[in-house]
């Protein structure tokens, strides 16, 4: 019996565990997110699963591609972008996804706090992913 009861509240456990997890992986990222509150708003391109590009000029121009990767065992989610692959120059952010066509996306600094959104230490910012025309 105590084996029965052990076993239950592990599966209960392992299942709660999973479902509290982030939903969103590298493949929903995939396409372009804009910030919609200026002519000369930031845009994000995510072109695949490993590799971003940002434009600050709004859709006329873009920087070359970075590398990426997506932290998501906590939400919100850390997102790494790298100039080359595994590298130590890197830029980090945490991101979290609202629904399927709303991110929000913080940049962090050296000390900040890496597990939740703080709009003392920096701005939060809401991105739309733009619709196919």
């Amino acid at each position: 019996m105590k084996k029965f009861v052990f076993l239950l509240f592990s599966v209960l456990f392992i299942t709660l565990k999973s479902y509290s997890q982030n939903p969103f992986t590298p493949n929903d990222l995939i396409g372009t997110w804009d910030q919609n509150i200026s002519k000369r708003s930031a845009t994000i391109i995510f072109d695949d699963t490993s590799r971003v590009r940002f434009s600050y000029k709004g859709h006329t121009g873009s920087t070359r591609k970075y590398y990426y990767y997506l932290n998501n065992s906590q939400n919100p989610a850390l997102l790494t972008v790298d100039y080359k692959a595994h590298r130590k120059l890197r830029n980090e952010y945490l991101i979290q996804m609202v629904d399927k066509s709303t991110i929000r996306l913080q940049v962090l600094h050296k000390h900040d706090d890496r597990t939740h959104f703080d709009e003392k230490n920096g701005q939060i910012i809401t991105l739309t992913r733009r619709t196919p025309a």
